[in-house]
């Protein structure tokens, strides 16, 4: 589950990603705060993450603000979530970007947990390590459920 945080990291670059669509002017942290329903507080902290990893700029003074200096279509959602959340594995042992063997674990090569996960974390990735703020602004994000999981229908169902 991604974090509230991440969820207003991603509303501020959708605003700033519009913005870039239209006549690309920098925007102040207040409008973008109005725009995206986030918290001022919270995105100040937020934008300097995404500006430290160099998908936004900022300017000082009075028509400045923050502006995407990125194609939207090459901002990875996995590299954001990543950067505001951290790893993305349900496992230590299964990431790639923090990986350590798990302190309980005698054999990783016969763990039948990380075998389990590996399968299901490796679905995951095949179809979200390609989504885009790019995907997200056209609204073509892939994956995207149709209609929700209820869990009675789910209780009432064979396993699979």
């Amino acid at each position: 589950m991604i974090t509230q945080k991440m969820k207003y990291a991603l509303k501020a670059v959708m605003v700033l990603g519009d913005e870039a669509a239209g006549d690309a002017k920098a925007l102040r942290i207040e409008d973008i705060a109005q725009r995206s329903g986030a918290p001022k507080r919270f995105l100040e902290h937020i934008m300097l993450e995404i500006k430290k990893a160099g998908f936004v700029a900022s300017t000082r003074g009075r028509a400045g603000g923050y502006v995407l200096i990125k194609d939207p279509a090459t901002i990875s959602i996995p590299t954001l979530l990543r950067l505001i959340d951290g790893p993305i594995s349900p496992l230590p042992c299964l990431s790639r970007v923090a990986y350590h063997k798990c302190d309980d674990c005698t054999d990783e090569s016969s763990c039948r947990i990380r075998r389990a996960f590996s399968d299901a974390f490796y679905a995951y990735l095949l179809m979200f390590e390609g989504m885009t703020l790019g995907d997200m602004l056209k609204g073509e994000a892939r994956g995207e459920m149709s209609a929700p999981v209820v869990l009675d229908d789910v209780a009432d169902s064979k396993p699979f």
